[in-house]
């Protein structure tokens, strides 16, 4: 099963579990401070790209990078929160090897950790992606 494929049904779980368990659930476009079972940051950079490969989304799920991934599916803005469903290793942008899958709104895909709003590589409280 491709990893977008399980990160959907993981997504649609999670809703699914939070609407039957009564609690507030954030639907994957809110970014609201209700309880969302995944975290949010911010980022620092203007016109970060969220980038996606529909056409072969095996080669961006394999390794992030603009060359894996060279479909801009939105961008965002220093301050604008998102979603951190799970982050992987890929190209290195500005010594950081990480990059995070995003929702926001109906943007859905990879940034590079280096443009987070937040000081380590690595995201705190984020999983990897297909662990």
């Amino acid at each position: 099963m491709r990893l977008r494929t399980a990160l959907g049904a993981a997504l649609a779980a999670t809703a699914l579990t939070a609407g039957l368990t009564g609690s507030a659930a954030a639907s994957a476009g809110d970014t609201s401070d209700s309880a969302s079972a995944r975290a949010s940051f911010t980022v620092w950079a203007t016109d970060v790209n969220v980038r996606d490969n529909p056409g072969n989304p095996g080669a961006c799920d394999a390794f992030p990078s603009p060359g894996n991934c060279p479909v801009v599916a939105g961008q965002l803005q220093p301050g604008q929160a998102f979603e951190a469903v799970c982050q992987k290793q890929g190209q290195n942008v500005s010594g950081n090897p990480w990059w995070v899958y995003i929702t926001r709104g109906d943007s859905r895909g990879y940034i590079a950790s280096y443009y987070v709003d937040h000081p380590d590589n690595q995201l705190p409280g984020v999983p990897v992606c297909g662990a």
